[in-house]
């Protein structure tokens, strides 16, 4: 499969090159609305260009449905995680997991909300999370602590699969103490009854 899906991109970018290529041409005057006539008169004239371009059509479709085919079915694998049991087969998506591991990762006091992302690969699973924590906490121990829980629980609903689990943490936002009482503190304007209204 992993061959058939790179002679599709090679056979696919090698026709739209060429198909850029007469283009360009056809832009600059390097091929002529004339020579593009010649030539498809001359195939017309061949007795056996018929059945020569509908091969070269039939086999340009069946390429381009079937790369195709095969493109969506890697990318809808890579949505799903799928594994056997003695009963049959599960598939569980990706999503599922990611709100799982949010509602995991929102149970520890110190981050404020999180985005999930999973990815499914040879090496196993990879968790990216990117995070807001509440206040300043000790950054490598909360994140520790945090990438054990995520293990753990991926571990614990997945018995059976033994994919090594690797949690990358991104820490894209810190909200102090003080940034919090500054924002609680903070007057707000009273009202001004009427404010707006014209005479």
């Amino acid at each position: 499969m992993r061959t058939f899906t790179l002679f599709g991109l090679v056979f696919n970018m090698v026709f739209f090159i060429f198909f850029a290529l007469g283009l360009l041409g056809l832009a600059f005057n390097i091929v002529t609305p004339l020579m593009v006539f010649n030539i498809f008169t001359e195939i017309s004239r061949n007795p056996n260009s018929a059945l020569i371009l509908s091969l070269i059509s039939a086999l340009i479709i069946l390429i381009s449905v079937s790369f195709t085919q095969s493109v969506i079915g890697k990318m809808q694998r890579e949505k799903n995680i799928a594994f056997t049991t003695p009963s049959g087969e599960v598939s569980i998506a990706l999503a599922a997991l990611e709100d799982l591991i949010k509602r995991i990762a929102l149970q520890v006091p110190e981050v404020k909300s999180l985005r999930p992302d999973v990815v499914v690969g040879k090496k196993g699973f990879t968790v990216n999370l990117r995070l807001d924590l509440r206040s300043e906490t000790s950054i490598p121990e909360l994140t520790e602590r945090l990438q054990e829980l995520v293990k753990n629980k991926i571990r614990e609903i997945l018995r059976g699969i033994d994919e090594p689990i690797v949690v990358k943490i991104h820490v894209a936002k810190i909200v102090s103490g003080e940034e919090k009482k500054k924002s609680d503190s903070e007057p707000k304007e009273p009202a001004i009854p009427f404010y707006g209204y014209g005479r």
